[in-house]
């Protein structure tokens, strides 16, 4: 049944199922030594390899909206890692100024698991606020463009104090999360964690982040 939901052969989704419900996820991002960080501590659902890389192009690039499911596999173990200090609320991070004909985000999956499954409260105040895409820039350029991409457009929202999760759908550099964590910082979070999708960057042996 989950190999035809995602429209591949069998054979490829019990290989590539099988290895992914073996592998140790979520995948604990290593902490980049080169920058400060806002976010406490960074998940991904999977890692980038010749299969992840063409499904998740055909995500989010082709409207292969079932293909979602396929990145969220294992999501339920972060609940093991949360119960001492589950998040109080998430944020899907925008990707996009404006609502476009691409109907769903490419997190869609684990946004419906953490709403419905687990009734967690959706904060929606963030919202991107350049019409510049993130991906368009090279590595030096995304720390520059993401520290005046994002803006909050409701400031009555309760956030002080509160531990929030922040939901995309990869991480590259690691740059739009981090100062998006620090926008909930200085609105007095407590604590912010970050989970993608999947990780498409490498963080080296030195600390620090490139683009793989």
């Amino acid at each position: 049944m989950f190999s035809e939901q995602l429209a591949l052969c069998k054979t490829c989704t019990r290989i590539g199922v099988s290895k992914r419900r073996k592998a140790n996820r979520p995948y604990l991002i290593p902490s980049p030594k080169d920058r400060f960080l806002f976010y406490e501590t960074a998940y991904a659902l999977q890692t980038r390899d010749f299969v992840s890389r063409d499904l998740f192009l055909s995500l989010k690039f082709q409207n292969e909206k079932l293909l979602g499911r396929f990145f969220i596999l294992g999501w339920k173990r972060l609940l093991n890692l949360w119960k001492a200090d589950p998040p109080d609320c998430f944020v899907l991070v925008p990707s996009r100024a404006k609502v476009g004909p691409k109907p769903y985000h490419a997190a869609w999956a684990f946004h419906d698991r953490l709403k419905n499954g687990q009734n967690m409260r959706e904060d929606t105040s963030l919202r991107k606020i350049s019409k510049d895409k993130q991906s368009e820039k090279r590595f030096e350029d995304r720390f520059f463009h993401a520290k005046k991409a994002f803006g909050f457009t409701k400031s009555d929202r309760i956030i002080e104090g509160l531990h929030v999760l922040l939901v995309d759908d990869i991480f590259t550099t690691g740059a739009s999360l981090n100062e998006i964590a620090r926008l909930y910082k200085l609105r007095g979070a407590r604590k912010v964690t970050c989970v993608v999708c999947l990780l498409s960057g490498v963080i080296e042996s030195n600390g620090c982040s490139s683009q793989g």
